[in-house]
């Protein structure tokens, strides 16, 4: 799981790089006025959308998500670890909602291409559902690790 985290985290620094590179271009292309290159602003919506979407999973392996835990940590550790599981499976159902439906909305989108790029529409819904396949993955591995652990308050004999 580490190692799966890991890529995340570069590859979405990676592509927040390149989509500075490419606003970076955009911007002295249009005040210069020297030269014209009309991609520039689809490929960098498409790429800091893969971006959030990837980084929104790296954030979930790595537990950077927010968390609001201020009533969570005044119950009982029974109760806390009840809670933790509801929280889980509710996140779980809206990553697998998030997978269906983003994919019946990519398909939707696989004969529409860009205005100035020969590339699909449908591959910017496919990084909600790349996104959230990568965040179930890390949720489950997450709640894997979690809760093969001892639960709060035991201790060995």
């Amino acid at each position: 799981m580490r190692r799966l985290q890991q890529l995340l985290e570069w590859g979405a620094g990676l592509l927040l790089f390149v989509m500075v590179v490419v606003a970076f271009l955009q911007v002295t292309a249009r005040y210069t006025g020297l030269f014209f290159v009309p991609w520039t602003e689809e490929v960098a919506r498409l790429l800091f959308i893969w971006a959030v979407w990837l980084g929104a999973a790296a954030a979930l392996f790595r537990g950077g998500h927010i968390r609001f835990d201020f009533v969570v940590a005044r119950i009982s550790p029974r109760l806390r670890r009840a809670c933790e599981v509801g929280v889980h499976l509710g996140v779980a159902v809206l990553l697998i909602l998030l997978i269906r439906y983003g994919y019946e909305v990519a398909q939707s989108q696989a004969d529409t291409t860009f205005l100035t790029v020969n590339l699909s529409v449908q591959y910017t819904y496919l990084s909600a559902v790349v996104g959230s396949a990568l965040m179930l993955v890390g949720l489950a591995g997450g709640v894997w690790t979690r809760f093969r652990q001892k639960t709060p308050g035991q201790g060995t004999a």
